[in-house]
């Protein structure tokens, strides 16, 4: 589009609006020079023609003073024509000082026009009669030349001039020369002198308004550039980059668009990804809610079936025909159990109990279980880190890492390889964490998990911790086992990265928190059956299996029960036998009162109590998403007949 026609249909441009005001501008700057010009031009040469025209009669003058003297026409005839060949001279007269005329002779064009009529020299004589001075006057069409004829020449001598010879006395007047001169010759030299002045105010105007072209397509351009970049970016969010064309106001310009549109665009993929991120991270979120609030109820189910099957395998002699039966139920519930503590795991609603722990020593510890996990054609590798790396860890969570993902890197080998189990140590910056992830700068342990097996494309990657995502086969894998390893390293508020390559391999990395060590190693409590010595223990359950189960293990083992079906029951039954009672057994979550707000008020009447608590659930009593809390005894559904007793009598002793 023609620049013209773009401003005449944008009426509102600053580019129109800078055009007109500069090329107004110009035409008043080119318009008033021109006027100026030709006025001082006119006053000049009428000055000059004037100068010229007296020049002209004291030249007549002197140069017929012998003529005018003697009276002589024929003295005056040679001067009187040499004047009469100079431009635009029209006519000549001659008169003595007491006024008579001695010659008069016109130019030929003046005799050829026998129309044209000048004024007598007569009404001129006497106004001059006297004077020693040139004089002109003006009419319409002519100008008037009087100078007087001296007796002696007016002008210095070169004696006069160099040799300072005394000047002569002043010479008398003996007569008047008189020149008339056509008026027209300045006329032709002004019109000459207005079309010149009007052809350069118009050059003038003409380049002045390109000029402002140039200036103004030079600004409107880019502009127009950025406008239309920027209703781009806007209505449909792609982003073209302007061309920066100088190094001025309108380039730096051009530049921060760039940058702003290359930073919007950046920003927008920022965006998208952390949109994407917090979409994972709610549906994972959402399984785990699912995850914690099925747990409850199924593992009070699970409690009842481990609980009553172990009762009943025990019962049952060793030849008895039916006892696979009862151990296929329990292996089935087993698996369930693992099930359930995966979910949990992954949902981060699993309860820890984090120790201070020297990572290598967990490593060291299960080095030899790790290394009947693989086969004969790995070559299992540990390189373990030469200072302690202390982080608060619970030491059985970080072995189901650490077999996760062996077994991971086995299955990724099927042809043989190389795993290595690598620690070390390191100190995050600010930068390594995502927006999403809410960590702390400082020392963290590096726990790594290398093979050299098939490696993960980037699709793979994105979405293995997902729960249930799995690319083994049909029947060889949940899904979980990932999801968990996330789930427990979240927990402990570690950090998780994945590095893989097709046909290269996988390293995981994991990042847990160094803490100042301590005199503390991990627990590993050993479950035995443990005979009580007939201790009252009020059991607090509104599940009634759950309750039936913990009432008929417990009896058989030598304590004494007294059951309560909710808090509120629970309070009521320990008032009636408060002096009695040496142990609360309270499930977390119960009607009416839950079992944190029922120890809290028992603890008002006998501060010594002990208390265990019990749950598939743990939300109530447990901070930090899912971390015990120190001094509270806690064991977690579904719990076997002996793990129960053990428990018990490690809270009764403690």
């Amino acid at each position: 589009m023609d620049f013209f026609d773009e401003l005449k249909n944008r009426r509102d441009s600053v580019g129109l609006r800078f055009f007109l005001l500069f090329t107004l501008f110009i035409a008043v700057i080119s318009i008033s020079f021109t006027v100026f010009f030709f006025q001082q031009q006119r006053s000049a040469l009428r000055d000059s023609l004037v100068n010229e025209g007296k020049l002209l009669a004291r030249l007549l003058a002197h140069n017929t003073r012998l003529g005018v003297f003697a009276e002589n026409a024929e003295l005056l005839r040679d001067p009187i024509q040499g004047i009469l060949e100079h431009e635009g001279v029209l006519f000549v007269t001659i008169v003595t000082a007491e006024g008579k005329a001695l010659q008069e002779q016109a130019h030929k064009s003046v005799i050829n026009n026998s129309g044209r009529a000048f004024p007598h020299w007569s009404t001129r004589f006497e106004r001059l009669k006297g004077t020693t001075e040139p004089s002109v006057f003006e009419g319409d069409d002519i100008f008037e030349f009087w100078a007087p004829v001296l007796s002696s020449s007016s002008f210095p001598t070169d004696g006069s001039l160099f040799l300072d010879q005394p000047p002569r006395p002043t010479p008398r007047v003996i007569g008047y020369a008189r020149i008339i001169v056509d008026k027209s010759l300045l006329g032709k030299k002004l019109d000459t002198l207005l079309y010149t002045s009007v052809l350069m105010a118009a050059g003038f105007l003409l380049l002045g308004t390109f000029f402002t072209y140039v200036i103004t397509r030079r600004i409107t351009r880019p502009l127009d550039r950025l406008t239309e970049g920027i209703r781009v970016l806007e209505s449909s969010g792609s982003f073209e980059p302007v061309p920066v064309e100088s190094k001025d106001e309108i380039g730096r310009l051009a530049t921060a668009f760039n940058h702003l549109g290359t930073t919007l665009k950046t920003r927008e993929a920022e965006k998208e990804l952390l949109a994407e991120e917090l979409r994972h991270a709610q549906k994972m979120e959402a399984i785990g809610t699912l995850a914690g609030g099925v747990a409850h109820d199924f593992n009070n189910i699970l409690t009842a079936i481990v609980g009553f099957g172990t009762l009943l395998q025990r019962s049952l002699k060793t030849d008895n025909p039916y006892r696979i039966y009862v151990e296929q139920i329990l292996s089935a519930a087993d698996r369930a159990t693992n099930l359930v503590k995966r979910l949990l795991a992954f949902g981060r609603k699993q309860v820890i109990s984090p120790h201070p722990t020297n990572l290598n020593d967990i490593v060291k510890g299960i080095e030899k279980l790790l290394h009947r996990l693989v086969s004969e054609d790995i070559t299992f590798v540990t390189s373990l880190s030469s200072e302690p790396l202390v982080c608060h860890v619970d030491a059985g969570q970080i072995d189901q890492i650490l077999m996760n993902l062996v077994t991971n890197a086995r299955d990724a080998m099927p042809d043989g390889g190389t795993l290595t189990v690598t620690t070390g140590s390191d100190f995050l910056e600010e930068d390594f964490f995502g927006p999403l992830e809410k960590g702390k700068t400082g020392y963290y342990a590096i726990l790594t998990i290398a093979d050299s097996g098939t490696g993960m494309d980037c699709e793979t990657q994105e979405r293995i911790f997902d729960p249930f995502f799995t690319t083994k086969e049909v029947g060889k894998g949940t899904g979980l086992g990932l999801s968990m390893v996330y789930g427990i390293v979240k927990q402990h508020e570690g950090f998780i990265t994945v590095d893989s390559e097709i046909g290269k391999g996988t390293a995981v990395r994991i990042y847990l928190p160094i803490v100042a060590p301590k005199e503390t190693t991990e627990h590993r409590d050993a479950t035995a059956a443990a005979q009580g010595n007939q201790e009252t223990i009020l059991i607090a359950e509104d599940d009634r299996d759950v309750r039936k189960l913990s009432k008929l293990v417990l009896e058989r083992n030598g304590y004494t029960v007294i059951e309560a079906s909710d808090g509120a029951e629970a309070v009521r039954r320990f008032m009636e036998n408060s002096t009695r009672i040496d142990l609360l057994l309270l499930d977390v979550v119960m009607p009416k009162r839950n079992g944190q707000s029922v120890y809290e008020e028992i603890r008002n009447i006998r501060p010594e109590m002990k208390a265990l608590f019990i749950s598939g659930y743990t939300q109530d009593i447990i901070s930090r998403k899912g971390v015990l809390d120190e001094g509270i005894n806690f064991i977690a559904k579904p719990v076997k007949p002996d793990e129960l007793l053990a428990k018990i009598k490690e809270v009764l002793q403690n």
